[in-house]
């Protein structure tokens, strides 16, 4: 009857080729990730959806306005990511009378945060502009 040791790994092989499978790989060397602009791009007009009083700007085809302010959708957002830095501008619309001050600086926070915790990416600079103001949703009249 042969004897049979428990607890190693690979039995075949030499100590320093058993330690090699148990060292873990530093960091640098286990490679990169890459996060895409248009990853960075639908995260933050996500963010922009979470922000009370903003909400994604009215399409428009050849500079006319076609529709109203869409309140539902992810707001335009375009993004420029390089080295895990991103800069971006959003086109918004506001709820009226809320300040455009206040809801831009939200919408700025918001995206920084949001970006910043799914992806990775540090926002650096975000751009928001304001294209349309829109009245508050108003309770339709019963029908009696």
């Amino acid at each position: 009857m042969s004897a049979t040791t428990y607890g190693d790994p690979a039995p075949g092989k030499d100590a320093a080729a058993r330690s090699e499978l148990q060292a873990p790989v530093p960091p640098e060397e286990r490679g990169r990730l890459t996060v895409d602009d248009r990853v960075v791009e639908k995260v933050a007009g996500y963010a922009v959806t979470l922000v009370a009083d903003a909400v994604a700007a009215p399409r428009r085809v050849l500079g006319v306005r076609i529709g109203g302010a869409r309140p539902d959708d992810a707001a335009s957002v375009r993004a420029q990511v390089q080295d895990d830095i991103a800069s971006m501008r959003v086109a918004i619309a506001v709820r009226w009378p809320r300040s455009v001050r206040e809801v831009a600086d939200e919408v700025r926070e918001r995206i920084r945060g949001e970006v910043t915790a799914i992806t990775g990416v540090r926002v650096d600079h975000v751009d928001v502009e304001v294209v349309s103001m829109t009245l508050p949703e108003t309770a339709k009249p019963r029908v009696a």
